[in-house]
């Protein structure tokens, strides 16, 4: 790859960083201007959103498109792409726990919103893809698992469709949920609500661009030479998400 292209690369990966940081950068606003800011007692139910946030959306979108647009080795794109995710696994079950930890502390219940139904089933599709496709896809040794790789490879890109989809409906459900619970809606239109909404916007939005960059063929990595030779297609697919 010449110069020219690798710097275009960067540039745009450099570009998509800044829209990637905004639903974090705005949901920590959020929880320390407004709900008290983190810490292991009163409040430890914001550590939720925030590394919900930082693991669904930073983590999982930056795993994908890095993959896509990093103009470098498919093997160096490959463990980057597994450690964006791995990182976003334990913040994700960090997550978890301190919610569950914070309701089983209040004597609240668990587990009857939407928003809890599909946070739960996404974080748990997200850590077990992680899990299987660390194991299948990494090139601890390359000739390994072939056939289940090809088999899997499908559902593999499918599932990770489905949970760009399910982590920012995820989110979106909860900032929603949060922001009733704090009876915002007797306010009116105050600061608070533009953060909330400013937050939600961010992130249709960057799923908006990074739908758009996952199905440009544009950036679909290129196959090497010998496995064009049993491709039938001549080309990589659409990146694993996930692993």
């Amino acid at each position: 790859m010449d110069t020219s292209t690798m710097t275009n690369k960067l540039t745009w990966f450099a570009l998509y960083e800044v829209l990637v940081v905004l639903p974090p950068a705005l949901m920590l606003t959020w929880v320390y201007k407004y709900l008290g800011g983190l810490d292991l007692s009163d409040n430890l139910d914001n550590w939720h959103p925030v590394c919900m946030v930082l693991g669904m959306i930073f983590c999982l979108f930056n795993g994908a498109v890095s993959f896509r647009v990093l103009p470098f080795e498919k093997s160096t794109k490959k463990k980057i792409h597994a450690g964006f995710n791995i990182v976003g696994s334990i913040l994700v079950t960090l997550g978890l726990a301190a919610e569950f930890v914070f309701h089983q502390r209040h004597g609240y219940e668990h587990l009857f919103s939407l928003h809890s139904w599909m946070g739960l089933l996404t974080a748990i599709c997200y850590v077990l893809q992680m899990i299987l496709s660390v194991a299948l896809f990494q090139d601890f040794d390359p000739t390994a698992h072939l056939p289940l790789r090809r088999r899997y490879k499908p559902l593999h890109m499918a599932l990770g469709g489905l949970l760009l989809l399910g982590a920012s409906l995820s989110v979106l459900t909860g900032i929603t949920e949060q922001a009733f619970y704090s009876k915002l809606q007797f306010e009116g239109l105050t600061s608070h609500w533009v953060v909330v909404n400013a937050t939600g916007l961010a992130v249709c939005l960057l799923l908006g661009v990074t739908t758009s960059i996952l199905s440009r063929r544009t950036y679909s990595p290129r196959a090497p030479p010998q496995a064009l030779q049993t491709s039938p297609r001549g080309t990589w697919s659409v990146p694993p998400v996930g692993g």
